[in-house]
């Protein structure tokens, strides 16, 4: 089963909301502030809303799981993107030039 938890309190995301809960094998897990996330190992992704969230509490996600997925949804251009945080150790300027590369 997918544990999907929606971050935002967008109209957006209340209405994905409603069509993922019909579908049986998804769980769907609503928090409107980053106060509110708490444990985020029960999650395989979180929805937002790119026009509503700020770009810190995504980061921030990120962070706080770098496995997670993020599926932001953006309805002024009908985009979805997929954002995961990747770690790579970098140590030295060349580190850092190869995980530009």
């Amino acid at each position: 089963m997918q544990r999907i938890l929606i971050y935002g309190g967008s109209i957006i995301l209340a209405g994905l909301a409603a069509q993922l809960a019909n579908h049986p094998e998804i769980q769907v897990y609503r928090r409107e502030t980053l106060a509110d996330l708490g444990d985020l190992t029960a999650c395989d992704a979180v929805l937002v809303d790119f026009d509503d969230a700020q770009a810190g509490d995504v980061l921030a996600l990120l962070r706080a799981r770098p496995d997670l997925k993020i599926v932001g949804v953006n309805s002024t251009n009908s985009a979805v993107t997929v954002l995961s945080g990747r770690v790579y150790l970098a140590q030295t300027l060349t580190d850092v030039v190869m995980c530009l590369e």
